[in-house]
C-alpha cells in the first residue's frame, strides 16, 4: 500500500540499502521502515528539494539538496552544509558515488561534482563544443540525474527531451532520445 508521508508537499524519496525509505517534503525528512511505519523524524530550517542515502558500515549519511545548497546529516544531525551556488540556483536532484557527489542544479542549467567535502570539482553539462557538450536546456525546475552500473552520470536534458550519458569528467558519451511531438 502508499506510504501517507503526512507533508502537504512531497519532494523526494529514496530508500537505503537496507531497505529504509526517506521521504522530504515540507521542513523535515521523515523516515519510514520497508512496511510504512514512520521510524524518525528530522526538522530541517527550509524546505528540501532532493535527497541522497549513502551507507557505510552502518552509518547512514543524508545529503539534502535545498534550494542553492547542500546540507548533511548523520545520526540525523546537521553534520555540514555546504556553500551557497548562487541566487539563481535551484537543485533539483542529487547522486552519490564512492568519491563524488553530483548535484544537478536547474537554475544555473549544470550538474555541479563535489568531493565528500562540498569542494567543487568540476561542472558538467556547460555548452562546449569542443567536448561535444551542447549545453541543458531546462525550461522548468524538473532537472534529474543517476549514476549508472557502468559509472557513467545519467542526466536528463528535459527541453532536448533526452537522456545523455557523461564521464565523471564532463565528457558527453552519448544521448538517448529525440525531440518529437509525434506519437510512435
Amino acid at each position: 500500500p502508499p506510504i501517507k508521508t503526512g507533508f502537504s508537499t512531497t519532494h523526494a524519496v529514496a530508500v537505503d540499502k537496507t531497505g529504509v525509505i526517506y521521504a522530504a517534503g515540507d521542513k523535515a525528512i521523515r523516515i519510514f521502515d520497508d512496511t510504512g511505519k514512520q521510524r524518525n523524524e528530522i526538522e530541517l530550517n527550509s524546505e528540501p528539494r532532493c535527497l541522497a542515502i549513502e551507507n557505510e558500515a552502518n552509518n547512514v549519511t543524508i545529503y539534502i539538496g535545498m534550494k542553492d545548497h547542500v546540507e548533511i546529516y548523520r545520526g540525523g544531525k546537521l553534520s555540514k552544509t555546504w556553500q551557497s551556488l548562487g541566487d539563481k540556483a535551484v537543485l533539483t536532484s542529487i547522486a552519490v558515488s564512492d568519491e563524488d557527489v553530483f548535484v544537478a542544479d536547474a537554475g544555473n542549467r549544470v550538474v555541479i561534482r563535489f568531493d565528500k567535502d562540498g569542494n567543487i570539482i568540476n561542472k558538467i553539462g556547460e555548452k562546449n563544443e569542443a567536448r561535444n557538450v551542447p549545453g541543458f536546456v531546462i525550461p522548468s525546475p524538473y532537472f534529474d540525474l543517476a549514476i549508472g552500473r557502468d559509472g557513467l552520470l545519467r542526466v536528463v536534458n528535459p527541453g532536448k527531451q533526452k537522456i545523455e550519458a557523461y564521464t565523471f569528467s564532463g565528457y558527453l558519451e552519448f544521448s538517448l532520445g529525440q525531440y518529437s511531438n509525434k506519437v510512435e
